[in-house]
C-alpha cells in the first residue's frame, strides 16, 4: 500500500504515513483483526470499532502518527 498523506496538527502540513507500519503496529496491539470499513481504504474496523482517519486509529491507541510518517520510517 503507498502512504496516505494525514494533516499534521503540530507541524501544521500534511504528512506522508506508511500505512502498513501503522496496521502491523495495531495489529500487535489490539491481537484483533484490523478491517477496511467499507468501500473508502481510509477507514477500518478493529474489535467492532470504526475510524475514519489515520489519525483517529492511531491515537485510539496511543501511538503517536509522527511516528509512522515516512520521513521517519527511515531513520
Amino acid at each position: 500500500m503507498k502512504p496516505a498523506k494525514e494533516y499534521s496538527d503540530t507541524a501544521k502540513r500534511e504528512v506522508n504515513v506508511d500505512v502498513d507500519a501503522l496496521l502491523a503496529a495495531i495489529n500487535e496491539i489490539s491481537e484483533s483483526e484490523v478491517r477496511r470499513a467499507g468501500d473508502d481504504l481510509q477507514h477500518v474496523s478493529v474489535d467492532g470499532r470504526e475510524y475514519h482517519t489515520w489519525r483517529d486509529l492511531a491515537d485510539a491507541f496511543e501511538l503517536d502518527i509522527h511516528d509512522f510518517s515516512v520521513s521517519e520510517i527511515g531513520r
